[in-house]
């Protein structure tokens, strides 16, 4: 059973995460509500506790209710946490840029080590900063009989691209880089970085 936040994670979660027949997964979906992806993992586990349960959350979403996995810890709960870790209130800054054309402001996180949290609650915390390690992390956790979280540390200039862009998103986009986004080049430079990957 897997469980989801609502913003940029949302995204990744719709497009990586295959749900086969059978499988249960909530997200929040059109209400936009931030952090319900532990909560609704917690309670998913007390449901069907003879079921592996995952939250796959994003830091702006987990760090709203981080306490909530002290109550996992509390009773128990084997649920699996993967945090994704891009120190930024993702979907506010990418609505900021396509939508109004304004760049980023006020959408920096301050950087949480996730994974002490987790040890600090007395469960088993781990970090993951290379892609080609992630599944060797994932097996790691889910062969373990008690919570974990994982600390996904992601690019945090990597868009949510909609499968086709608007030309009015992609006007709006470049208005926010003319007007002075802050990381427009390491923006400008990853989109390049996926169109290449994209080609070849």
């Amino acid at each position: 059973i897997i469980s989801s936040d609502s913003g940029t994670i949302a995204t990744w979660f719709a497009r990586q995460i295959p749900i086969r027949r059978g499988q249960m997964c909530s997200l929040s979906g059109t209400l936009a509500t931030m952090a319900n992806g532990l909560p609704y993992t917690i309670a998913a586990q007390v449901a069907h506790p003879d079921r592996q349960c995952i939250a796959f959350v994003g830091d702006g979403g987990f760090s709203m209710l981080m306490g909530e996995f002290a109550t996992a810890v509390k009773y128990k709960l084997p649920i699996k946490v993967v945090v994704i870790k891009n120190n930024s209130l993702g979907m506010i800054k990418w609505e900021q840029m396509v939508f109004l054309g304004n760049p980023e402001f006020a959408c920096d996180l301050h950087p949480i080590d996730f994974a002490a949290f987790a040890r600090a609650c007395s469960a088993i915390g781990l970090t993951v900063d290379d892609p080609k390690d992630c599944g060797d992390v994932l097996d790691k956790a889910l062969a373990t009989p008690e919570p974990v979280l994982i600390e996904a540390v992601v690019d945090p200039f990597e868009p949510p691209m909609p499968p086709k862009i608007k030309p009015k998103q992609a006007l709006k986009f470049a208005e926010a880089l003319a007007r002075g986004e802050p990381n427009r080049m390491k923006i400008a430079t990853t989109i390049m970085e996926d169109k290449v990957r994209e080609l070849v």
